[in-house]
């Protein structure tokens, strides 16, 4: 990060100067493109910047609130229960229990069919 001068201080305040996100998008309001371009270099934040001006500040506005009010992490995701199973060892199971299942040659949805018919037939929980 670079060294601030004591306008930029002011212009571009420190990231813990701001209690709100209300005070913060004010200020951020009554700045420039150019003043948010600068504040989005000075503290070394990046965005994707777009050929569209509006989208353009706003994707620098999202960096400098995320900056200042970073969101909470995301909780994990859980596991499925059949996480355990391979899609050759469900389609075993069918055949073994004579459980129909309805064949397609995309893998991911042969594996939710075989899963449905599965708990269907009351074979898995």
């Amino acid at each position: 990060m670079a060294k601030r001068t004591k306008a930029q201080v002011a212009q571009y305040p420190e990231k813990g100067v701001f209690t709100e996100q209300k005070a913060l998008k004010k200020h951020i309001k009554g700045l420039t493109d150019e003043q948010l371009s600068e504040w989005v270099g000075l503290e070394g934040l990046t965005y994707k910047a777009c050929d569209d001006k509006m989208i353009n500040r706003m994707r620098m506005a999202m960096a400098i609130n995320e900056y200042h009010f970073p969101s909470p992490p995301k909780a994990a995701k859980a596991k499925s229960k059949y996480a355990d199973y391979s899609t050759e060892d469900l389609v075993a199971m069918a055949a073994e229990h004579s459980v129909p299942v309805e064949v397609c040659e995309d893998a991911k949805i042969l594996r939710m069919r075989t899963i449905m018919a599965l708990r269907a037939a009351g074979k898995i929980g």
